[in-house]
């Protein structure tokens, strides 16, 4: 049974995270994704409901990509005001995609999912080829650090690393745990977080990797959902209803607080462009803000649902989440709109 933290930020009235069946995986081959003939033309993006988008980023060409249900990918070139969709596919399989992450210049990109699921775009989002591994647990977040390095986290305690462009991917195992973030501050070092306050890290650009808190699984230990560092020394880890454990030694130790001002699970965070020392969070209901000096401050709304994915840059950002759920912003995050059609934002602040 696989536990993802997607149905309980849907609303589901659970402390943890609700069990599902996990789905079943094929025979990885390396092969062209099949993406049911060429993306759609770009067009406004309507309001979907019944659908859940769970990653973003975007790339210096100002392209935003966005994926979620069933295989898709959306992809936008003019700063998320229309969009085109295409689903990728493993075999006959379409599984959700729940991340997607580039290399620095944005030319190389992965995005992962259910089933094993790895994608791998080496033209800017413009085509993605489905890449062998030999693993079927849903794959919940992928890190780049360059074009030939990547790790990809999930279910069943899955920690996937590749340092060849994804030719081959090396997996490590800890337990049953799942594991939902992870993050790199340079070539070597990264980390991730997952259930049970759990923090893995690795000092060798992810051929091994430690445990450095958690890896126990008890009641009476909260899952990291979100994990993301303003510098080399400062970094903050993100759960449920405001939690958070932070280090200021570069990931060396970790102590474990509470978020000033925040008193929902984050679920989302990344680093403000521009440089400085703060961080911008997503979380339930609908929260978006600003994290800094140890505060959140939160910013106006523009929707209710859930937010499980973020992308900032200076000249547009992006917000994504369930139930149809797509922001942007032109203030690097201090006011959100939908962009879908027929979707009613609550008013903005002051």
């Amino acid at each position: 049974m696989a536990r993802r933290p997607f149905a309980m930020m849907a609303g589901v009235a659970s402390a943890w995270i609700v069990l599902w069946c996990a789905a079943g995986g094929l025979s990885p081959r390396m092969a062209r994704a099949s993406a049911d003939g060429p993306p759609a033309a770009a067009s406004q993006l309507p309001l979907r409901t019944w659908e859940n988008y769970f990653g973003t980023a975007i790339l210096p060409s100002g392209r935003g990509i966005v994926v979620g249900d069933k295989g898709l990918v959306m992809t936008s070139d003019d700063k998320g005001q229309t969009w085109s969709r295409r689903q990728l596919r493993k075999g006959p399989n379409a599984y959700d995609l729940y991340s997607v992450a580039f290399t620095p210049d944005g030319s190389q990109g992965w995005a992962v999912g259910d089933g094993g699921a790895i994608f791998h775009s080496g033209d800017s989002g413009a085509t993605w080829t489905l890449q062998e591994n030999k693993v079927v647990a849903a794959l919940l977040k992928v890190a780049v650090v360059d074009a030939q390095k990547a790790c990809a986290v999930g279910e069943h305690g899955v920690v996937l690393c590749t340092g060849d462009g994804g030719t081959t991917w090396n997996l490590r195992k800890f337990d049953d745990l799942v594991f939902f973030d992870a993050a790199f501050t340079d070539a070597q070092n990264g980390w991730v977080v997952g259930e049970f306050a759990t923090a893995l890290h690795t000092g060798d650009g992810g051929k091994t990797w430690n445990i450095q808190t958690g890896g126990e699984r008890t009641i009476s230990a909260d899952p990291y959902f979100a994990l993301a560092f303003s510098d080399a020394s400062n970094g903050l880890a993100f759960g449920l209803n405001g939690a958070d454990m932070v280090t200021a030694d570069g990931g060396k130790s970790w102590k474990p607080g509470t978020v000033a001002g925040a008193t929902r699970s984050i679920y989302a965070a990344t680093t403000k462009p521009g440089g400085g020392a703060s961080l911008y969070l997503g979380g339930a209901d609908g929260t978006l803000g600003d994290m800094a000096d140890g505060k959140l401050t939160v910013s106006p709304g523009a929707t209710s649902n859930a937010i499980t994915g973020l992308a900032l840059s200076p000249a547009f950002s992006l917000a994504v989440g369930l139930s149809g759920t797509v922001l942007r912003s032109e203030d690097v995050g201090q006011h959100w709109s939908s962009v879908t059609a027929g979707a009613v934002a609550q008013a903005q602040a002051e």
